[in-house]
């Protein structure tokens, strides 16, 4: 598993739903650009790591503006 910790990572237009109050609609519309592009990521970290993507989750805190993206990747054999 390989885990990426991002802080002040917030855009000017998610820092502005922050600041409305609109943490979910924060959350749903940075998860939905994360899985749209999710292929992107995948072949990155493929590419990087030499090795296969098994699983992705992305995550967010809204109030400490810190984002996590995990990558599961299948062992080697």
């Amino acid at each position: 598993m390989e885990n990426c910790t991002l802080e002040d990572s917030l855009t000017p237009a998610e820092r502005a739903l922050v600041d409305l109050g609109e943490h979910q609609r924060f959350r749903d519309t940075r998860m939905y650009f994360q899985y749209a592009t999710e292929e992107r990521f995948r072949e990155v970290v493929e590419r990087v790591t030499g090795r296969e993507v098994r699983a992705f989750i992305s995550g967010v805190d809204t109030l400490r503006d810190v984002a996590s993206e995990i990558f599961h990747l299948v062992l080697r054999s």
